[in-house]
């Protein structure tokens, strides 16, 4: 593989996403590394409810929330899915921009946009601070979730990676639009999530079963992790270590990359009952939780989830956004 071909260092990243395919959602999976349950104080609240289906989450720098409408139902049924939303931290929402198809994983540019993937559009798109829609590529994607930006060199923007839940693979689009595809695992099932690591690693957490998946700068794919529930949401890398969402296990749990820990699983928040309690972290109640993200200051994490308890994985509307209060950031 070209050195152009390879993922470059990247000091925060982020992911992205949902899936248009129906799945057999299975409970309860063996752990690939030993889960530990963290207990500080804590607190889950709930900061938002609105009618929404649950795709991306991404944090601006300002502050303020984007919430990814992926429709109602799994798979393109449903209604909506065309929108992304601005939630305020005191919970204020208001629609940000119009006219995606199935809006899934998102990414904050290095240029100041937003960064919009469409699962039924097949589509990764550009979304201005007006709100305006512009696609950057439909090139060798198919039903894209997660979306990831190499850091700039030099002053140039560097390339997304887009992940292709469809055809298990990952996407290399470059800013003006040029697509080639970058690797193609069978390790990959359905990859949700994507973000960059510090050490040019990139990761992706799967939807079709609970592995969180590592591939090097080299393209060599192998399994960092498994998470309960066999289904996994988005995930987040801060200071080496990913944040990572257990869908169907209700659950938000920290794997640990340093050279002591490296592996590490840790339950930062998440009771496993289905449900919407708030309270301390690891009595609290969550609902196919899907995406998350740090505030700028990094002492909140924010998750976006079902919030119809009735929901069986395939509804996905009403949505809600949880904020997770770490206390001294993490």
């Amino acid at each position: 593989m070209t050195a152009q071909n390879q993922p470059r260092r990247q000091h925060l990243a982020r992911v992205v996403v949902h899936l248009s395919l129906p799945v057999a959602i299975l409970a309860g999976l063996v752990n690939a590394a030993p889960v530990t349950a963290q207990d500080p104080p804590r607190v889950v609240t709930t900061i938002a409810t609105f009618e929404s289906g649950t795709g991306g989450l991404t944090v601006a720098p300002d502050g303020n929330l984007y919430h990814s409408d992926f429709g109602s139902m799994l798979g393109g049924r449903g209604t909506g899915g065309d929108r992304v939303f601005k939630v305020t931290p005191e919970g204020e929402v208001s629609v940000f921009a119009t006219g995606l198809r199935g809006a899934s994983g998102s990414e904050w540019g290095h240029d100041g946009n937003l960064y919009q993937s469409s699962i039924g559009g097949n589509t990764l798109s550009r979304i201005d601070a007006a709100g305006k829609v512009t696609t950057v590529t439909s090139s060798g994607l198919t039903n894209p979730v997660g979306v990831a930006q190499e850091p700039s060199v030099d002053g140039k923007p560097g390339d997304f990676l887009v992940a292709n839940c469809g055809s298990a693979s990952i996407q290399r689009v470059s800013p003006d639009g040029t697509s080639a595809e970058w690797v193609k695992s069978s390790l990959l099932a359905c990859p949700n999530g994507l973000v960059i690591g510090d050490a040019g690693n990139v990761y992706a957490a799967n939807f079709m079963n609970g592995n969180v998946v590592q591939i090097t700068p080299q393209s060599e794919a192998s399994v960092l992790a498994t998470l309960p529930g066999n289904n996994n949401g988005h995930l987040f890398y801060r200071h080496d270590a990913l944040w990572v969402v257990a869908r169907s296990a209700h659950q938000i749990y920290r794997i640990d990359l340093g050279a002591e820990s490296h592996g590490k699983i840790t339950l930062v928040a998440g009771s496993g009952e289905k449900g919407g309690t708030d309270g301390a972290a690891l009595k609290a109640s969550f609902c196919y939780p899907n995406d998350l993200g740090f505030s700028p200051d990094g002492r909140y994490l924010y998750v976006n989830e079902v919030s119809d308890p009735a929901s069986d994985g395939q509804l996905l509307s009403p949505s809600r956004i949880r904020r997770i209060d770490l206390g001294a950031s993490p």
